[in-house]
């Protein structure tokens, strides 16, 4: 008998199964997630014919530390949260190395409804909703164009600003703000430059103009002001300003990650809808991967995108649905 128990104990699967349990006892559900969200990103790049990146990976990390740090400021649970599509979004941005350390994006729990839980309580349901800053969009726009730099600032009362526009020799821009200067923003100025000077240009934007994009995003969110906007107003009129002066850049993505950009941009065009007068024909690098067409109409460039789009990452199994090559359980 006592050399029944001995082979059963010493077999190779009940060492693993040991390791496995005492491994995942000491990582908490956070670290859990961040494991497997890793794993099965591994995957899809590799499925995709790409490898993951040491850069890609820390941001990863990082965006699912931001992630966890939201939801505990916002006070509520992760059993709160609607994963759907979640995964996706966290290793779009990854591809991108955004980071939120630096203040390049903020993760903002929305409330979205209520859900049952398994065990038949109804609670709020909340969404993670990605808000690019000003310079998570710069960022973003450096590597994918032939600018060097792009300045975002606001101009307030009494700040001396005088532009320069010249379409031959590039435009210049001379610029003293009063120290200290807390008085109301006037205006805010994009400055956009290039390797080559006489493509310098200066775009800017109104405080009523300003007033349009926060209206928007008000209206979007059913008449309240939203955290990015209520929180971080000075910060979302830089990235009005930049949006605006980006859109006569010439972005040019490579194929690997096309996806990625155009999936970020989408998510980050949903929080709200710039509608100027004198909106501007946008520039796009044409490829097999999207197509665009300029509308003379409307004044508006239709974006058809290649139906062919990146693999959900299927992460949210419930215990059952766990297979042998993922250790992955829900948050609780």
């Amino acid at each position: 008998m006592a050399e029944k128990k001995k082979e059963e104990g010493t077999t190779e699967e009940n060492k693993n199964e040991i390791v496995k349990t005492t491994k995942k006892g000491l990582k908490t559900l956070t670290d859990q997630y961040i494991d497997n969200l890793t794993r099965e990103s591994e995957k899809i790049l590799d499925l995709m014919g790409l490898k993951m990146s040491p850069e890609v990976k820390s941001s990863l990390f990082g965006l699912c530390l931001a992630c966890d740090k939201a939801i505990k400021e916002k006070g509520i649970e992760w059993k709160q949260i609607d994963l759907n599509g979640l995964a996706s979004n966290l290793l779009n941005y990854a591809r991108l190395e955004f980071n939120p350390a630096n203040n390049e994006i903020y993760l903002i729990p929305y409330k979205s409804g209520t859900k049952k839980l398994e065990n038949g309580e109804e609670v709020d349901c909340y969404q993670i909703n990605f808000e690019e800053s000003y310079l998570g969009k710069k960022q973003k726009a450096i590597r994918f164009s032939d600018i060097k730099d792009a300045i975002a600032f606001l101009v307030r009362e009494d700040d001396v600003y005088e532009p320069e526009i010249n379409f031959i020799e590039g435009d210049i821009i001379t610029f003293h703000p009063k120290p200290f200067n807390t008085g109301k923003v006037i205006g805010a100025v994009c400055y956009l430059r290039y390797e080559d000077n006489t493509k310098n240009r200066v775009v800017e934007m109104t405080l009523e103009d300003l007033e349009k994009v926060k209206q928007a995003s008000k209206d979007k969110m059913g008449g309240k002001i939203s955290p990015a906007w209520r929180n971080w107003e000075s910060e979302m009129q830089k990235k009005a300003v930049l949006k605006r002066g980006l859109k006569d850049v010439e972005i040019k993505v490579p194929s690997e990650f096309q996806d990625a950009y155009f999936e970020t941009e989408k998510l980050d065009n949903s929080n709200y809808d710039l509608n100027f007068e004198d909106r501007k024909t946008v520039i796009i690098n044409k490829s097999d991967a999207i197509e665009a067409e300029f509308d003379e109409k409307t004044g508006e460039t239709k974006v058809t995108e290649n139906p062919a789009k990146q693999e959900e990452i299927e992460l949210h199994k419930t215990d059952d649905e766990v297979t042998n090559d993922s250790d992955y359980v829900e948050f609780e």
